[in-house]
């Protein structure tokens, strides 16, 4: 279901064992809000909102129904799935691509050249109206980017640092985070670490290097994990339940970023 250019979908509590939903991490304090958002803002410019219970990809207004994220987060989503479904032309109605209105410098540089980051590290730029993913190559014949465009995006030592990774709290890039991951072993699905006992300066028994792995690799392991892997695997069979509460869904008109 997933594979290795899949956008970083839930966290995994080190401390229970547990893989929940990015609201669920905040709400427990071992993920900031910031940092949810922008791995939210990743999943909905390249799709939808994940559900980690079941892989499925959703909508915001469904994702806040199913309590997948809280009321207050749907607004500051917005422009991320505005993103993936095309901002619309004013004038020609037409549905641009976030690489044509980066260039039209609609959007604020910083908030569109992270939406593009996110989609160039899961599979490409999206095509609006199809949902097709589109090469950089692609990118540059259709005039999205130009060549210093491209290589910004190519360049990933140099992608913004925007994550507040959630054991060492040293900022980190997407690309960063999504190397660090741990994979789900049943489905693919990425997994970011974080524990409530490591936040507060305890030691995680999971907070290891993945056998095979380069030296310093942050990337954690569980039995089972596959060996040589950069990053940790799990394989659970244990039922995560997610009960957080949802008042009515309120979206205002005005876009959040």
């Amino acid at each position: 279901m997933f594979d290795d250019h899949s956008p970083v979908a839930a966290i995994f509590d080190t401390e229970t064992l547990g893989k929940i939903t990015l609201s669920e991490g905040v709400r427990r304090g071992i993920v900031d809000t910031i940092t949810a958002q922008r791995l939210l803002e990743a999943q909905t410019c390249t799709g939808g909102i994940i559900n980690p219970a079941t892989g499925e990809r959703l909508s915001l207004q469904d994702a806040v129904h199913q309590s997948i994220i809280d009321d207050s987060m749907g607004p500051k989503l917005k422009p991320a799935q505005k993103a993936f479904v095309g901002f619309e032309d004013v004038k020609t109605k037409r549905k641009m691509s976030v690489a044509e209105t980066v260039k039209e410098t609609w959007l604020p540089y910083e908030v569109g050249q992270r939406f593009l980051e996110f989609q160039y590290l899961t599979r490409g730029l999206i095509e609006p109206g199809t949902g097709r993913c589109v090469t950089i190559e692609e990118a540059i014949r259709r005039g999205w980017l130009d060549g210093q465009g491209a290589q910004k995006l190519q360049n990933t030592r140099n992608h913004q640092k925007n994550l507040t990774c959630p054991k060492t709290k040293l900022k980190i890039s997407y690309k960063e985070a999504m190397d660090s991951c741990m994979v789900e072993e049943s489905n693919g699905m990425k997994m970011m670490q974080a524990s409530s006992m490591s936040s507060k300066g305890i030691s995680s028994p999971y907070n290891v290097s993945n056998p095979g792995s380069r030296s310093g690799s942050r990337a954690g392991s569980l039995a089972g994990s596959r060996s040589g892997s950069r990053r940790g695997s799990v394989d659970y069979s244990s039922t995560v339940s997610y009960n957080f509460s949802s008042n009515t869904t309120s979206y205002s008109s005005n876009d959040h970023f």
